[in-house]
């Protein structure tokens, strides 16, 4: 059951703090015209919800396929 449920709150954990980061930079220079909303720090807050996304899947894939050797 743990090794279930410790990838899913891990990649919760990460969709989160990448929602997060994501909407307090584009909530802190919305309204700073010479600014960008494509920024370093919104790829990095994407980044974290797609790696958030995925890495529970990978994670328990991997730990199944060593689990049958």
């Amino acid at each position: 059951m743990i090794k279930y449920v410790l990838p899913q709150m891990i990649g919760f954990v990460l969709m989160v703090a990448g929602w997060y980061v994501s909407i307090i930079n584009v909530g802190l220079f919305k309204f700073n015209q010479e600014r960008s909303l494509h920024t370093k720090e919104t790829l990095f807050g994407l980044a974290l919800i797609l790696l958030g996304s995925y890495l529970p899947q990978i994670w328990i894939s991997i730990l199944n396929k060593l689990a049958k050797k």
